[in-house]
């Protein structure tokens, strides 16, 4: 972090680590933030004279006065739009703050007098818009996107979680790269190799044979996740393969309106009995998931950053993966990434890697060196000295003043 002698009083939007903020919780906005939350305590802490001084915002600091819920309360719809768009920037206004930091551009209002900085995790409705604008009216994608777009023009910088996710906001959305900052993510360090436990006492606690290697996926099941392919691939390494593997799928998925799909595709492919759905899997428990696993498999279309790749190198396992977007970033160069559709490319890898031991031990060894150059603490870093930049910035990305500047009060130390 750079010097400074006044201190910017940054608040934090903690609402993503809270269970029922849209759907954040125990997925990648959630766990961004409390991570970053976190790393950031621990460097502040340190320091001795910090030139950045976090409150954290919580649905409770943020919350309104009981005269304003009960009238949010009677709107027969669009309340979201209406607490998020009206409501909440006279709730941060009012904190006084120099800086206010949104972890997901799509929870920022389009405006706001207090000056802001947004994370932009991914496009993906932008680049997959028309997977994401089937099964909802036209006109409320389109009233979504623009008001997401004013959010993220509205800002005084923006943070990226990969160069990938930069590239995108330039040549998307037309915002010069001078205003971006990329904070690469990390995994928890609760992730690592399986230290003191047997992989057959792991695999008991998620009921998976013992006997047969397991290839795994965690993550969600939207149509950019791509997982109807990853079933198609496992099914033709089952028939061709003498490991006689099984596929474990960990995820929020039942309530997914994708999961009806999901099920025709396993029961077409005829592979059912040799498919475990694992559900929901709680952070706690993920490390000991992931050390289950022989393989890693991770077909998605697009990845803002591709946590999930990260977290199994942390624990040994080995990867492959698409060669899209951020996962090469993520993953390093001599991970296996193969082309986005390509059935028989993938079959042949699985297998392979699937018969062979001694590749298994070499990419793993590849991925804990890879996954070594990431930490929170580096995120954290980077994410202070964005602070710094960005405060100095009274216009925002798009040069309209996001704030007047006779009302930016800087707290000193």
């Amino acid at each position: 972090m750079k010097a400074h002698e006044q201190r910017l009083r940054v608040g934090l939007d903690l609402r993503p680590t809270e269970q029922g903020f849209k759907a954040h919780y125990g997925r990648g906005t959630g766990r961004y933030a409390a991570e970053l939350t976190s790393a950031l305590r621990s460097l502040l802490l340190e320091s001795g004279s910090p030139p950045v001084q976090i409150e954290e915002c919580s649905t409770r600091r943020l919350g309104g006065g009981e005269i304003e819920k009960r009238l949010y309360s009677m709107l027969p719809y669009g309340r979201h739009t209406v607490e998020q768009q009206m409501l909440l920037p006279r709730r941060i206004d009012r904190l006084g703050l120099d800086l206010f930091h949104f972890f997901a551009h799509v929870d920022a209002p389009c405006r706001l007098k207090t000056p802001y900085v947004v994370t932009v995790l991914d496009l993906i409705p932008l680049k997959f818009a028309d997977l994401y604008r089937a099964d909802k009216p036209d006109w409320r994608f389109k009233l979504a996107r623009s008001l997401e777009l004013r959010a993220i023009k509205g800002a005084s910088g923006i943070i990226a979680i990969s160069e990938a996710t930069k590239r995108d906001v330039v040549e998307i959305l037309g915002i010069p790269a001078e205003k971006i900052a990329v904070t690469p993510l990390a995994a928890s360090t609760n992730f690592g190799p399986a230290v003191g436990s047997s992989q057959d006492g792991l695999r008991k606690l998620f009921e998976l044979p013992l006997e047969r290697p397991v290839v795994l996926y965690i993550g969600g099941i939207d149509a950019r996740k791509n997982v109807p392919f990853l079933v198609e691939v496992f099914a033709e390494v089952w028939r061709n393969s003498s490991t006689k593997p099984i596929l474990a799928l960990a995820g929020r998925y039942e309530s997914d309106d994708k999961y009806p799909r999901l099920l025709q595709t396993i029961e077409r492919c005829g592979i059912g009995e040799h498919v475990r759905m694992l559900g929901f899997v709680d952070d706690a428990k993920l490390p000991a998931l992931y050390q289950c696993a022989d393989i890693f498999a991770f077909p998605s279309l697009y990845e803002g950053f591709g946590l999930p790749v990260l977290e199994a190198m942390s624990c040994g396992i080995p990867v492959m993966a698409a060669n899209n977007s951020s996962i090469p970033e993520v993953a390093g160069p001599e991970a296996v990434l193969l082309g986005d559709g390509d059935k028989e490319s993938w079959s042949r890898e699985m297998c392979s890697l699937l018969e062979s031991e001694e590749r298994k031990r070499l990419l793993s060894q590849i991925g804990l060196k890879q996954a070594a150059r990431f930490s929170w603490r580096k995120t954290a870093e980077l994410t202070c000295d964005a602070y710094e930049l960005f405060a100095t910035n009274e216009n925002s990305v798009d040069g309209i003043p996001s704030r007047d500047p006779k009302e930016s009060q800087r707290a000193t130390a």
